[in-house]
Protein backbone atom coordinates (compact mmCIF):
# COMPACT_ATOMS: atom_id res chain seq x y z
CA UNK A 1 0.00 0.00 0.00
CA UNK A 2 2.74 2.47 0.98
CA UNK A 3 4.64 1.54 -2.14
CA UNK A 4 1.61 2.09 -4.35
CA UNK A 5 0.75 5.48 -2.46
CA UNK A 6 4.37 6.91 -3.12
CA UNK A 7 3.64 6.20 -7.35
CA UNK A 8 0.75 7.74 -7.15
CA UNK A 9 2.57 11.09 -5.33
CA UNK A 10 5.72 10.25 -7.97
CA UNK A 11 2.76 10.44 -11.17
CA UNK A 12 -0.04 12.62 -9.96
CA UNK A 13 0.42 16.75 -8.51
CA UNK A 14 -1.34 15.10 -5.16
CA UNK A 15 -1.22 17.84 -2.59
CA UNK A 16 -2.57 15.82 -0.10
CA UNK A 17 -3.99 12.54 1.15
CA UNK A 18 -6.10 11.24 3.66
CA UNK A 19 -6.35 8.49 5.78
CA UNK A 20 -3.86 6.30 3.24
CA UNK A 21 -3.66 3.57 6.27
CA UNK A 22 -4.83 1.62 8.79
CA UNK A 23 -5.80 4.00 12.07
CA UNK A 24 -3.47 0.94 13.90
CA UNK A 25 -0.63 1.09 11.47
CA UNK A 26 1.23 3.46 13.49
CA UNK A 27 5.13 1.96 11.41
CA UNK A 28 3.41 2.47 8.43
CA UNK A 29 2.38 5.76 8.91
CA UNK A 30 5.72 6.54 9.97
CA UNK A 31 7.08 4.98 6.11
CA UNK A 32 4.69 6.62 4.55
CA UNK A 33 5.60 10.27 6.09
CA UNK A 34 9.24 9.74 5.55
CA UNK A 35 8.99 9.12 2.41
CA UNK A 36 6.56 12.03 1.02
CA UNK A 37 5.45 13.68 3.78
CA UNK A 38 7.76 16.32 3.05
CA UNK A 39 6.08 16.94 -0.60
CA UNK A 40 2.33 15.69 -0.29
CA UNK A 41 0.02 16.47 3.15
CA UNK A 42 -0.51 13.08 5.12
CA UNK A 43 -4.11 13.64 6.93
CA UNK A 44 -5.09 11.64 9.58
CA UNK A 45 -8.53 11.10 10.34
CA UNK A 46 -9.17 7.55 11.48
CA UNK A 47 -5.51 7.63 13.17
CA UNK A 48 -5.80 11.01 14.92
CA UNK A 49 -9.64 11.21 15.91
CA UNK A 50 -9.52 14.66 16.60
CA UNK A 51 -7.99 13.21 19.44
CA UNK A 52 -4.87 15.17 21.46
CA UNK A 53 -3.59 11.53 22.84
CA UNK A 54 -3.50 10.53 19.98
CA UNK A 55 -2.11 13.19 17.89
CA UNK A 56 0.72 13.90 20.21
CA UNK A 57 1.69 10.25 19.48
CA UNK A 58 1.56 10.79 15.89
CA UNK A 59 3.92 13.93 16.40
CA UNK A 60 6.08 11.77 18.40
CA UNK A 61 6.41 8.89 15.99
CA UNK A 62 6.35 11.12 13.17
CA UNK A 63 3.31 9.90 11.50
CA UNK A 64 1.16 12.00 9.41
CA UNK A 65 1.88 15.58 8.33
CA UNK A 66 -1.86 16.15 9.48
CA UNK A 67 -5.54 15.80 10.71
CA UNK A 68 -9.03 16.05 9.98
CA UNK A 69 -10.25 17.81 12.98
CA UNK A 70 -14.22 17.49 13.56
CA UNK A 71 -15.81 19.16 16.49
CA UNK A 72 -18.38 16.31 17.57
CA UNK A 73 -15.89 14.05 16.94
CA UNK A 74 -13.46 15.31 19.78
CA UNK A 75 -16.82 16.50 22.12
CA UNK A 76 -16.39 20.07 22.62
CA UNK A 77 -15.10 23.05 21.20
CA UNK A 78 -12.31 23.72 24.14
CA UNK A 79 -10.87 20.36 22.82
CA UNK A 80 -10.84 20.59 19.11
CA UNK A 81 -9.37 23.37 19.41
CA UNK A 82 -6.63 22.42 21.59
CA UNK A 83 -6.04 19.83 19.09
CA UNK A 84 -5.81 22.39 16.10
CA UNK A 85 -3.15 24.75 18.21
CA UNK A 86 -1.31 21.47 19.15
CA UNK A 87 -1.58 20.42 15.15
CA UNK A 88 -0.20 23.75 14.28
CA UNK A 89 2.86 23.76 17.11
CA UNK A 90 4.26 20.97 15.67
CA UNK A 91 3.52 22.27 12.07
CA UNK A 92 1.17 19.70 11.19
CA UNK A 93 -2.16 20.39 8.97
CA UNK A 94 -5.60 21.24 10.37
CA UNK A 95 -7.60 20.63 8.45
CA UNK A 96 -11.35 21.40 9.62
CA UNK A 97 -13.97 18.80 8.68
CA UNK A 98 -18.16 18.23 8.42
CA UNK A 99 -19.28 15.03 9.38
CA UNK A 100 -22.21 13.04 7.32
CA UNK A 101 -25.45 13.63 7.66
CA UNK A 102 -24.90 16.68 9.67
CA UNK A 103 -27.47 19.61 9.92
CA UNK A 104 -27.77 22.64 8.25
CA UNK A 105 -25.40 24.94 10.34
CA UNK A 106 -22.77 26.60 8.60
CA UNK A 107 -20.60 27.25 12.00
CA UNK A 108 -17.48 24.29 10.70
CA UNK A 109 -16.84 26.90 7.96
CA UNK A 110 -16.60 29.70 10.96
CA UNK A 111 -14.65 27.48 12.28
CA UNK A 112 -12.49 26.81 9.45
CA UNK A 113 -11.90 30.77 9.02
CA UNK A 114 -11.77 31.69 12.57
CA UNK A 115 -8.75 28.59 13.22
CA UNK A 116 -6.89 29.77 9.82
CA UNK A 117 -7.10 26.17 8.33
CA UNK A 118 -6.54 27.33 5.43
CA UNK A 119 -8.46 24.33 4.10
CA UNK A 120 -11.79 22.57 4.89
CA UNK A 121 -13.51 19.37 4.16
CA UNK A 122 -17.45 19.35 3.60
CA UNK A 123 -17.72 17.16 0.68
CA UNK A 124 -19.68 17.54 -3.20
CA UNK A 125 -22.38 20.34 -3.18
CA UNK A 126 -25.61 17.92 -3.31
CA UNK A 127 -27.63 18.18 -0.50
CA UNK A 128 -28.19 21.09 1.90
CA UNK A 129 -26.56 20.85 4.86
CA UNK A 130 -23.19 21.14 2.51
CA UNK A 131 -24.75 24.02 0.73
CA UNK A 132 -24.77 26.06 4.02
CA UNK A 133 -21.33 25.99 4.45
CA UNK A 134 -20.34 27.08 1.13
CA UNK A 135 -22.81 29.72 1.17
CA UNK A 136 -21.17 31.00 4.65
CA UNK A 137 -18.01 30.97 2.93
CA UNK A 138 -18.84 33.33 0.29
CA UNK A 139 -20.23 35.45 3.23
CA UNK A 140 -17.21 35.43 4.90
CA UNK A 141 -15.22 36.10 1.54
CA UNK A 142 -17.43 39.40 0.87
CA UNK A 143 -15.95 40.84 4.21
CA UNK A 144 -12.61 42.93 3.13
CA UNK A 145 -11.55 42.94 6.86
CA UNK A 146 -11.20 38.75 6.90
CA UNK A 147 -8.33 36.72 4.94
CA UNK A 148 -8.35 33.23 4.15
CA UNK A 149 -4.83 31.43 5.77
CA UNK A 150 -4.25 30.05 1.90
CA UNK A 151 -1.78 27.83 1.35
CA UNK A 152 -0.06 29.65 3.93
CA UNK A 153 -1.62 27.23 6.48
CA UNK A 154 1.01 24.50 4.55
CA UNK A 155 4.12 25.00 6.72
CA UNK A 156 5.89 21.70 4.61
CA UNK A 157 5.12 23.14 1.25
CA UNK A 158 6.98 26.41 0.00
CA UNK A 159 3.96 28.20 -2.57
CA UNK A 160 5.90 27.62 -5.53
CA UNK A 161 5.43 23.95 -4.80
CA UNK A 162 2.15 23.88 -3.65
CA UNK A 163 1.00 26.33 -7.14
CA UNK A 164 3.03 23.51 -9.36
CA UNK A 165 1.18 20.09 -7.72
CA UNK A 166 -2.74 21.36 -7.35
Amino acid sequence: MIDMVVDWVDDFPIASIGDALDEEDWGGWQELTRRIGHRTNLIGDDLFTTDRVRLDRGIRLGAGTGVLVKVNQNGTLTGTLDVVTRARAASFVPVVSARSGETEDSFISDLAVGAAAGQIKIESVRCSDRVSKYNQLLRIAEDPTLQFAGMTAYPRHSTAEITTSV
